[in-house]
């Protein structure tokens, strides 16, 4: 569901596209209508299954559980290194933090003592909003700190970030293309607490909240079911992307964060 205006510029889109089709619904008229869609909410996705037998929902089902042994063999997405006085913490991905949480304690530790960080973000294609409260809890000291407030029909909630016994310190973080949804509101978020620079790309923006759900026996789709308001900035990154504080190509991000880092 995002803002009234904007739901009723995509209602409005897909009627004048739409209204008078008569063409049957296949995998090119899909396409033309996620396009369309995301001309409004970058995050709308509808797709077309040719082996059909899809059972229409008349509500969402919500996301499926991850399967744990696979989150497990992927350490959840999340990885740590040394560089010298720089800890770089990568997250890939967002799991739910009940699956998260043992990566994440492991990886922090081992940046514990660090005098900076580098939160790689380049690879992150989004997931669980308490994850990322998490990982930004660790940046941001040991205090809650109120990031966001998501809206949907049914209300408003609150997101605050999820403090560890660290300090705050000196941070940059690395973003592109393919950080997206939960991944560009790390970074949003990132850049609003005034955490450090953001190095790298622009991402996409896809800042709605979605819920899957099959709209007929060959239609799935993302639906947008809420959006996010930014605590410090009352905004946030829908169709215009996180624009980084120092644009560069994605590969040599990394290397300009710690040259930032090591001169700062």
């Amino acid at each position: 569901m995002p803002g009234a205006s904007r739901r009723d510029r995509l209602a409005v889109a897909l009627r004048e596209r739409f209204g008078a089709d008569e063409r049957e619904v296949d995998g090119s008229v899909c396409a033309e209508m996620q396009a369309e869609a995301r001309r409004v909410s970058r995050h709308l996705d509808v797709e077309w299954v040719p082996e059909g037998g899809l059972v229409p929902d008349w509500e969402s089902r919500g996301w499926p559980a991850p399967d744990p042994a696979a989150v497990a063999a992927e350490r959840a997405g999340i990885a740590a290194e040394r560089m010298g006085e720089i800890g770089v913490l990568r997250v890939s991905a967002l799991f739910p933090l009940e699956l998260a949480a043992p990566f994440l304690d492991e990886t922090t530790e081992a940046l514990r003592g660090a005098r900076a960080v580098v939160l790689d973000l380049r690879a992150n294609g989004g997931g669980d909003l308490d994850t990322a409260m998490a990982v930004l809890g660790w940046l941001l000291g040991p205090e809650p700190v109120h990031i966001s407030d998501v809206v949907t029909l049914e209300g408003t909630r609150r997101w605050d970030s999820l403090p560890r016994d660290e300090p705050r310190r000196p941070a940059a973080a690395l973003i592109g293309a393919a950080t997206y949804s939960s991944g560009e509101a790390m970074a949003y978020h990132f850049q609003a607490q005034r955490l450090g620079p953001l190095i790298g790309e622009r991402t996409p923006g896809a800042a709605d909240h979605v819920t899957p759900i099959v709209l007929g026996s060959h239609v799935r789709a993302n639906l947008p079911r809420g959006y996010v308001i930014d605590a410090v900035t009352g905004s946030n990154w829908e169709q215009h992307g996180v624009r980084p504080d120092v644009a560069c190509a994605e590969a040599e991000a990394l290397e300009r964060a710690l040259d930032l880092l090591r001169a700062g």
